[in-house]
């Protein structure tokens, strides 16, 4: 058939011309899907804006609806509602009932319009949380293709470097970034993401990734390449000093480690080995290095870090969700309705409400916070998509058959960067290490974006074949046919 099409184009110069300009514009327009989800996911934790009241998050809410807007538009019009599709299976039914269970309690709210759009500082209202959804779906339509895959993945591995060194010269005093009148004196590093705890999701999202690619890689140089980066992420992430980044940081390297298998582990062993080192020496460099080692910090950064405010925060906001248990108080209402503020207990837990208005509009406990907003029925919705996502990547890490993942064939050159099961078990520890950080913090608009566009990348590795029984058994191991 190809030998008849070619003739067909040779005898008719106009239509070789007119299917020229088609595949010239076919390129063009995935171009712009390209930029829209590698924005969101590598351009925008660096957006900030210092003539805005709100420097750091307000513009990243901006890009993230522009970059959801602009991909939307230009998938509807290339396949019309058809590209929802490529996320259909199997995240489809979750997060359609998340957002289902979410809409429904803005449209019970106590306050519809401010479940809408968000707090100040914090826009995760319906609107960004549908953005959120519909970044995930365009990047699993975009990244089937490995070479957009490549491409996207190479620029959030970059943006990640460059995060990270942002972070260590602002622990070393020098702040390339804006520093508003909130952030000045800041002793722990925050990148661009706005907060050091955004910043500790940052790294241990991404830092299994790096890890991946650093102990599948053969080739020396792009080995160096990825420790040196796996080793500013870990380094990002102790000038950070968010505790909870500490331990999902442990987490996300182990499940890794079981996502990749022992086998795979003890090949690269040795190289591990050389990374748990310099990763031991890093750790006290930045922690007896900076403006609080040298006694030059003029204040610490305001958060409710304690381990007895946390415990307070969830003793005193988890009645609420029994107070309407089915569809909660509607998102970004807990500043509003949480029951604890005037009580001595409060100010003897919070001092600084004894004399300025200390505002709870998050419980510091990711589930808890969906307990709130949408009740029972959104939290179930919100923990079966969470076990969806991990599953699913799992699956994709864990199946070793050559040809049995979602990818487009016809461009896969073989990079490390369009392996499925290399990839999805650096997604599934970086999945897990973000889920475990979230439970003693929250969600922030600078960071979410990139794990959403990550599980449309996971989605897009999702596993083709039986998941058990002998079908498993019978496809060629990596190495073998490709088909």
């Amino acid at each position: 058939m190809s030998g008849v099409r070619a003739q067909t184009l040779a005898g008719n110069p106009g239509a070789a011309y007119r299917g020229g300009l088609s595949a010239d514009r076919r390129r063009a327009e995935s171009a712009v899907l390209v930029l829209a989800v590698g924005g969101a996911a590598a351009a925008l934790p660096f957006v900030v804006v210092p003539a805005w009241y709100d420097a750091y998050y307000w513009p990243k809410v901006c890009v993230l609806y522009a970059a959801v807007g602009l991909g939307a538009l230009q998938a509807l019009r290339l396949e019309g509602a058809g590209w929802l599709r490529s996320f259909r299976d199997p995240l489809g039914a979750p997060l359609i009932v998340w957002l289902g269970a979410l809409a429904a309690a803005t449209a019970l709210s106590v306050n519809p319009l401010l479940s809408v759009v968000g707090e100040d500082y914090r826009y995760e209202g319906l609107l960004t949380w549908l953005a959120y959804a519909t970044l995930a779906a365009l990047a699993a339509r975009t990244l089937r293709s490995p070479r957009r895959l490549r491409v996207i993945l190479v620029a959030i591995l970059a943006a990640a470097g460059v995060m990270s060194v942002l972070a260590l010269l602002q622990h070393g005093g020098l702040s390339p970034v804006p520093e508003d009148v909130v952030r000045r004196g800041w002793v722990r590093a925050w990148g661009t993401t706005g907060n050091p705890i955004a910043l500790g999701a940052y790294t241990v999202l991404l830092f299994p990734l790096a890890l991946a690619l650093y102990a599948a890689e053969n080739r020396p140089g792009r080995r160096l390449a990825y420790g040196a980066l796996a080793l500013l992420l870990y380094a990002a992430m102790i000038a950070a000093e968010a505790r909870a980044a500490w331990g999902a940081f442990a987490l996300g390297t182990s499940a890794w480690g079981l996502a990749v298998g022992s086998a795979a582990v003890r090949r690269a062993a040795r190289h591990l080995a050389v990374l748990a080192i310099l990763c031991a020496a890093v750790a006290p460099a930045v922690l007896l290095t900076g403006p609080l080692a040298t006694g030059h910090a003029l204040e610490q950064v305001p958060s409710a870090g304690d381990a007895v405010q946390r415990i307070f925060l969830w003793r005193t906001a988890a009645p609420l969700v029994l107070e309407r248990p089915w569809l909660g108080w509607g998102p970004e209402t807990l500043a509003q309705v949480y029951p604890a503020y005037g009580t001595p207990a409060f100010v003897r837990v919070f001092p600084a409400a004894a004399t300025q208005s200390v505002i709870v509009d998050r419980p510091h406990n990711d589930l808890l916070q969906h307990a709130v907003a949408a009740g029972f029925v959104g939290l179930g919705a919100y923990v079966w998509l969470w076990y969806t996502v991990l599953r699913m990547t799992w699956r994709a890490a864990r199946v070793r058959g050559a040809g049995d993942h979602g990818l487009r064939r016809g461009d896969d050159r073989r990079s490390l960067l369009a392996d499925p099961p290399v990839i999805a078990a650096g997604l599934f520890g970086g999945f897990v290490a973000y889920l475990a950080q979230l439970q003693l913090s929250f969600s922030y608009v600078s960071v979410a974006p990139v794990f959403w566009v990550l599980v449309g990348a996971a989605a897009a590795l999702r596993p083709r074949v039986a998941w058990r029984g002998p079908a498993l058994e019978r496809l060629p191991r990596r190495g073998g046919p490709r088909v």
